[in-house]
């Protein structure tokens, strides 16, 4: 019998102190991923709540029903935060149980650690795969294809953007020349144009981290566009909490967290933007729970460090 992979759900805890779960509640995770949240969020439900689970990887969806079971409370469809929300079957789930919104909705973003783990999908310079890095399998061109399409310009403004790689225009032209000459097929070939730019061996000794690690982060979050909407997914999630639901949301590198403390400040009414005053009154349409985000404690750092960069924040809807 197929192990379940394991996951540990980050800030779990936290998660469970901060998303209030009323009787009957109605709750909604946008990236169900391997169901580790979920399953600690369910336990905490009555019978009567429902819980409906959303993930765009089709390897994610099937090992959360395995480690979910046939609960009856839960329903899981395909789809990503971007898109879901126009999407017939959820709009049909949500006419049924959750006509007046949601109680909590759960968004843990970014790479999941099957994606991470798993070579073939090929995430990782870790472990020798195939330069694909879709979150979806099934659909879009995969990262060898993405960067085939790309120029010196569009591929260098991408990973000094989504990776913030100062030395993104050498490791840009480094990558498409290997392309050129046939020498791009792996992620342990991506790795290596990027080390003729930036080499391994001494960034090792000083203890930085791996030189590839910017640009393969950066190459994945545009193949999958995952910061393109984000702002207006957060948004219409929003509208989408009941009077005094709570949103979470728990991201993992700076431009993540950028766009949500950005968009869940702005929706709390707060002026970010230039000068002392708003040149509009920004309308209060929620209130921040720990404005300053929430880490990761020393010891779950310690005992799962994936978690170390994680910051979980959450926003009240308002009456």
């Amino acid at each position: 019998m197929m192990t379940i992979p394991v996951h540990v759900p980050v800030l779990l805890q936290e998660v469970l102190d901060h998303l209030l779960l009323p009787p009957a509640a109605r709750v909604l995770d946008l990236t169900l991923g391997l169901g580790g949240h979920a399953e600690a969020l369910l336990a905490r439900c009555d019978k009567a709540a429902r819980y409906l689970g959303v993930d765009r990887d089709p390897e994610a969806r099937y090992q959360a029903r395995r480690r979910l079971g046939d609960d009856i409370r839960l329903e899981i469809l395909a789809g990503n935060y971007e898109d879901i929300w126009s999407d017939a079957q959820f709009l049909a789930w949500k006419a049924e149980f959750a006509p007046g919104g949601f109680d909590a909705i759960l968004a843990d973003l970014g790479v999941s650690t099957l994606q991470l783990r798993t070579p073939e999908r090929g995430f990782s310079f870790r472990d020798e795969g195939p330069l694909d890095m879709r979150m979806d399998t099934t659909s879009g061109p995969t990262a060898v294809e993405w960067i085939a399409e790309q120029t010196d310009e569009s591929l260098a403004d991408a990973i000094y953007q989504y990776g913030e790689e100062r030395a993104s225009r050498p490791i840009a032209r480094a990558i498409l020349r290997a392309h050129r000459e046939g020498r791009l097929a792996t992620t342990k070939d991506l790795a290596e144009a990027v080390y003729t730019v930036i080499p391994r061996e001494p960034a090792k000794r000083k203890g930085h981290s791996d030189p590839a690690t910017r640009t393969f982060q950066a190459i994945r979050i545009a193949v999958n566009g995952e910061l393109d909407h984000l702002s207006a997914a957060l948004e219409t999630a929003v509208a989408n909490l009941r009077p005094e639901g709570r949103l979470a949301v728990i991201s993992f590198h700076s431009l993540e967290d950028r766009i949500v403390k950005q968009t869940l400040r702005r929706l709390a009414g707060i002026y970010d933007g230039p000068g002392r005053t708003a040149p509009v009154e920004l309308p209060r349409i929620l209130r921040l729970i720990q404005p300053g985000g929430i880490a990761p404690s020393e010891a779950e750092a310690a005992a799962n460090p994936p978690s170390r960069s994680a910051r979980l924040r959450v926003a009240e809807r308002l009456p």
